[in-house]
């Protein structure tokens, strides 16, 4: 008999109950689970539907196997957690994406939006505390991320890699092509406007990490190309690599939020034709943050912006669910998104020796462009 986790249940057959009930939960048959539910409502027999087995599945990943959209919504109506993860970091929306059960998927990918969406507005109504989130990893919290020594490095297959003191990878080559289609979706559009005596390109750029980016960027020979960047270590690379003496470039020693202070004390002009954005330790709060102020910082109708859309990228489901929470946002910022597909090779080998993976998805990387929405 699988053993339980999480939550215990302390008898033998309260413990056989819950193994019939996952089975039941796993036939997907909507008349058993409501029967089991609504005769053992208040009583103490019953477990909490977070409760998993031995592999990490919840009743609601084994409904979303059986593939019966009822059930699952059943499931999600009754306190069902859409997020739990198993012990491979799957959560239920996941094993339905995986066995093609698309009704079901959408259910728990919108239920997961609704979910996001208001929790993201909880912490927005009520933020944490000063001091809250001082602890916690450097993926995480951008002030411990700010004070770790970072190494620049290249891995034994020959990838180029930007690793924090806690062994995470801040920037990797992997992401080559993904910066190369970005500046080139980002910029061509203004390959014939170059060529004229009146037209100057403007780049803002924000977090570089290995510079992977702002190296295409100088391809389209911007008249004027800054670079935000908050973190020593990356300051000093970016002065080794001599970035401070190529043509238009304009260091910002300091974090976005204060380029935007400067902006609108009316220390630094605005007016960027291509607007970038990739930071780290800085959560989806964050980016919405940039979006919400991105609109007066571009040049006008033509402008451009782009991020690295990695929001996320460990779960199909999530990547779905913060795929249209962007898209919505954008709206409501004035800019409308178009998307394109880039594949991504994000195999083991391009993660050995790093800690954290921050894209674990077999999917096509998707490349938001944003234009004004007119």
């Amino acid at each position: 008999m699988r053993a339980l986790i999480g939550e215990v249940i302390a008898d033998e057959e309260g413990r056989r109950g819950y193994h019939s009930f996952l089975a039941i939960c796993e036939s997907g048959q909507l008349s058993e689970i409501k029967e089991v539910l609504q005769q053992q409502f208040g009583s103490d027999s019953l477990p909490s539907l977070s409760l998993q087995d031995d592999d990490g599945w919840t009743a609601l990943h084994y409904a979303a196997k059986s593939g019966n959209p009822r059930a699952v919504e059943y499931l999600l109506q009754q306190g069902a957690l859409w997020a739990m993860v198993d012990n491979l970091g799957y959560n239920a929306g996941d094993v339905a994406f995986s066995m093609n059960h698309v009704e079901v998927y959408q259910i728990i990918s919108n239920h997961g939006f609704r979910a996001e969406a208001l929790r993201l507005t909880m912490e927005a109504t009520y933020p944490e505390e000063e001091g809250a989130t001082e602890a916690g990893s450097t993926a995480t919290n951008n002030a411990r991320f700010l004070a770790s020594k970072l190494t620049f490095k290249t891995s034994a297959s020959g990838q180029r890699l930007c690793i924090d003191s806690e062994g995470n990878g801040v920037m990797q080559g992997w992401e080559t092509e993904i910066m190369r289609e970005t500046a080139k979706r980002l910029c061509e559009p203004f390959l014939g406007r170059n060529k004229t005596s009146d037209f100057e390109l403007s780049i803002l750029n924000v977090g570089f990490g290995l510079g992977i980016i702002d190296s295409f960027f100088q391809q389209y020979h911007p008249a004027r190309h800054v670079i935000i960047e908050p973190h020593p270590d990356v300051l000093q690379f970016i002065s080794d690599q001599g970035w401070p003496d190529k043509p238009g470039v304009h260091i910002y020693p300091g974090r976005w939020q204060d380029f935007l202070q400067d902006v609108k004390e009316g220390k630094i002009q605005a007016d960027f034709d291509v607007i970038y954005w990739d930071t780290f330790s800085e959560d989806y709060r964050s980016l919405k943050g940039f979006f919400d102020n991105v609109f007066d910082l571009l040049s006008g109708s033509e402008a451009r912006f782009s991020w690295f859309h990695g929001l996320g990228a460990t779960s199909r489901t999530l990547y779905d669910i913060y795929t249209e929470m962007a898209e919505m946002d954008m709206r409501e910022a004035g800019l409308r998104v178009s998307w394109s597909k880039v594949p991504v090779d994000g195999g083991e080998a391009v993660w050995e020796g790093i800690k954290r993976r921050y894209w674990d998805i077999p999917s096509p990387y998707r490349l938001p462009i944003c234009t004004y929405d007119v």
